[in-house]
């Protein structure tokens, strides 16, 4: 079923809902014209030994950014409901089936990717009016509280200078580390000396499989070029790969637990509780890679 077929009530969601498929095919032939890679990433999920209600979620591609458009997407859930949450923090798949059907769910989505640099030699981009938007990326992260001891640690780190100095400094500082998420260390630590930054969850395309690709990238705001990409080099990143959002404490629509510190991997929700996605007895899904013309 194409989300320009499934019918919602209310003009919020179906306003929504187009700004995703409104690129079509005829954007995908132009964008491949001028450069982009166009990828088609099918995922498909299997809910095993599944009872009651039970409820999977997709995280979706990021609908637009200047290494990214998302061209549509198409997605089948035999016997079940499915329902598109979109939001300015991010957008997702809802699937839900009755006690007694079997749960399996396919989601295509349609992404045109290319690599993303930022000339960090001369300032560019007019700073905002408004940096009220930015609180959110200064505030502390599910993994890093950022007291202040880490913030004593983060200034050490970051030294003196402007924003693109102490930023470099920083991501030089990461790239020693060993531990943990470095995509998040980098985030906290730039909040910590005042300077916004966030994390984007998304996956590496890679390879045809790519069920346990999922990785992340950080991005940090600088006044006079905008937000800057970091990956294994400060300032550019790879074309293979692709965002589904920045969103940090998300809580799922209708389920019954909490919210996720972040929202990268397929999700299911049955009678008995959350589904393991790394256990196959349980929660079965595949991710697949597909060139597209």
């Amino acid at each position: 079923m194409n989300r320009r077929e499934f019918l919602i009530a209310g003009a919020f969601l179906v306003r929504l809902t187009a700004r995703r498929s409104a690129a079509g095919a005829e954007a995908g032939q132009s964008l491949t014209a001028e450069g982009w890679r166009i990828v088609e990433i099918t995922t498909h999920v299997h809910v095993q030994n599944a009872g009651g209600t039970t409820r999977v979620w997709l995280p979706t591609p990021l609908v637009g950014a200047p290494y990214q458009q998302t061209l549509g997407d198409t997605y089948n859930a035999d016997h079940g409901r499915v329902v598109m949450v979109e939001s300015d923090e991010l957008d997702l798949l809802l699937a839900e089936w009755t006690d007694g059907a079997d749960p399996v769910l396919d989601l295509t989505s349609r992404v045109a990717t290319r690599a993303c640099a930022v000339d960090l030699t001369k300032p560019a981009v007019a700073p905002p009016a408004d940096f009220s938007s930015f609180e959110r990326f200064l505030r502390p992260t599910f993994a890093y509280r950022l007291d202040e001891r880490f913030k004593s640690q983060a200034r050490a780190i970051a030294g003196s200078g402007t924003d693109l100095e102490r930023a470099r400094r920083i991501f030089a500082w990461t790239q020693t580390r060993d531990e943990g998420d470095r995509s998040a260390l980098l985030a906290a630590t730039a909040r910590a000396v005042g300077i916004p930054a966030r994390v984007l969850y998304g996956l590496r395309i890679a390879a045809g499989d790519a069920t346990r690709a999922q990785r992340t990238r950080a991005e940090v705001y600088l006044v006079g070029f905008g937000w800057v990409p970091v990956d294994s080099r400060f300032g550019s990143w790879d074309g293979d790969w692709i965002a589904f959002n920045a969103a940090q404490d998300v809580p799922l629509p209708k389920t019954k637990h909490g919210v996720l510190p972040y929202f990268m991997h397929p999700q299911a929700e049955t009678a008995n509780g959350f589904a393991n996605g790394l256990d196959a007895a349980t929660f079965r899904y595949e991710i697949r890679i597909r060139e597209s013309a």
